[in-house]
């Protein structure tokens, strides 16, 4: 039998993660204060269906102990296994009228063994309209000895007619550490062996949700051999520690020729790159943790906390949050990415760029025009303004990286961080006849564009000795312009910013 039907709870006290509803439904049973109605609500594998099925036994047992069924007395006896007092019903395949209809047309007999009759009904989201009709004055009024469970994945499909008739409880997302914890409990009972390192590996796989995870942890099984990290990987089709730390580094020392080598040989085994991703930002995570609060809150073994606060010593607060965005906003792309190694390659790179344009080697660029500084003019008619008396000192050579470099570390300083990483991609800019030209990709272009990072720019450079005005030239993408004209103006092409010296 599988571990998560083997070692599902039979009582209250062995559902982990569910405090705040469990204490509630302890309560009822405890007072003998049973609802007519229940609505379940939560992502999978968060104890939905065992908490209906625990709490169905319970307000018919005769002696419950602390609110969960006792397993002895004769109604918990005639309760397991098939019976006609707790009734299961998947709305998933049972979800039209005749089915509510024939709900309806047996409430008229009474419980056999116990006080109540139970109807649990899983994926309620699915029953059709025309059965929620059907349903609706039952589930309000329905005989004394019946009690309905309503479980769904998907609230927001229900009829606020429907939940307001239940009383509802939202099943949390259960944190890793206790799934891990579950993990060895059952590993210790079932007599397997195991790395301690597993353990958070398997219980991450999980995602918040422990049949998931004892399900992972199910197929890690072999018999008679002890589960390894590497084994675990191979299964979970992530990357092992050596990969992504060398990958990680690439990132944070700007090396855009390692980044490369580095992800297309993680590409090159198979790997589902998507997962790889979230294996960054969960090493980037932690690497982050561990700058902001020593190693007290990491786990796993020595080795792998060790490796986790060598890069903490390496790295600022503001750059590992960047790359957490970067990757965290490319699972989309990803997964409906034709070739999704090219997508997670040209992250990598944009991390690295990131890291080559940002941290000191920016601030060391901009010294030199720090005496200058700069203040947006923002021209939406897109025309060049006469420029004024200048100074001096304007046959200064001007440095295109160091003005978009004061941009960039103003963001960082003050702005959102979503500006921050926008402008710090932005790594083809040049000064092109008194102008400041940036190259942007589509999504980019879209934000540069935006009246709110004009503002953010305006911002930036108020008070100082440049002024930059918005000066945009579009250009083709290669698409039908006569289909996509508008479209294609709005998503892609070159900003110009015109430099002006006081």
């Amino acid at each position: 039998m599988e571990l998560y039907r083997k070692y599902r709870p039979a009582t209250f006290e062995s559902v982990i993660g569910q405090n705040h509803i469990i204490k509630t439904l302890v309560n009822q049973v405890e007072k003998n204060r049973v609802g007519h109605a229940y609505l379940f609500t939560g992502t999978r594998g968060t104890g939905k269906t065992t908490c209906a099925k625990i709490f169905a036994r319970a307000i018919n047992c005769l002696s419950p102990v602390n609110g969960s069924p006792c397993g002895k007395c004769d109604a918990c006896k005639a309760l397991e296994g098939n019976n006609l007092d707790i009734i299961e019903m998947d709305a998933a395949s049972n979800n039209g009228v005749d089915h509510i209809r024939d709900i309806i047309d047996r409430l008229k007999y009474p419980p056999v063994s116990g006080k109540y009759k139970v109807y649990i009904i899983d994926e309620v989201h699915m029953l059709s309209p025309g059965a929620f009709n059907a349903f609706l004055k039952t589930l309000e009024e329905p005989p004394s000895y019946v009690v309905f469970i309503l479980a769904t994945t998907e609230i927001h499909k229900l009829p606020q007619t429907i939940i307001s008739r239940c009383m509802r409880f939202d099943f949390r997302l259960v944190p890793s550490s206790l799934i891990g914890e579950r993990i060895k409990q059952v590993y210790e009972r079932e007599g397997i062996s195991y790395d301690e390192d597993v353990i958070p590996l398997l219980a991450d796989a999980g995602e918040g949700s422990v049949r998931d995870a004892l399900s992972i942890a199910d197929r890690c099984v072999r018999e008679g051999e002890r589960i390894t990290y590497d084994d675990v990987t191979d299964i979970l089709g992530t990357s092992k520690r050596q990969e992504i730390y060398a990958l990680f580094d690439a990132i944070i020392t700007g090396d855009v020729g390692e980044t490369l080598k580095n992800a297309e040989a993680i590409g090159s085994k198979g790997k589902i790159m998507s997962v790889v991703a979230k294996d960054l930002i969960s090493f980037a995570k932690d690497v982050l943790l561990a700058k902001t609060t020593g190693k007290q809150m990491l786990r796993g073994s020595e080795d792998a906390v060790n490796q986790i606060l060598i890069r903490a010593e390496r790295c600022s607060v503001n750059s590992l949050v960047s790359v957490i965005k970067i990757f965290s906003s490319v699972d989309a792309d990803l997964r409906y990415s034709v070739s999704p190694l090219i997508t997670f390659e040209m992250t990598a790179v944009r991390a690295a760029r990131l890291y080559d344009s940002d941290i000191s080697a920016l601030e060391e660029r901009i010294a030199r025009i720090e005496r200058n500084g700069v203040t947006v003019v923002d021209n939406s008619a897109q025309t060049r303004p006469v420029e004024p008396e200048q100074k001096k000192n304007d046959d200064r050579p001007m440095d295109a990286i160091g003005i978009w470099g004061r941009l960039t570390t103003f963001f960082r300083r003050n702005e959102s961080m979503s500006f921050y990483t926008v402008a710090g991609a932005q790594n083809r800019v040049r000064i092109e006849d008194r102008n400041l030209v940036v190259e942007a990709n589509t999504t980019d272009y879209e934000t540069l564009m935006s009246q709110p990072f004009r503002d953010a720019v305006e911002r930036a450079f108020r008070d100082d000795g440049v002024t930059l005005a918005y000066v945009v030239e579009r250009r083709k993408t290669g698409v039908n312009m006569d289909r996509e004209a508008e479209r294609m103006k709005k998503l892609s092409g070159s900003v110009k910013f015109n430099i002006i010296k006081k």
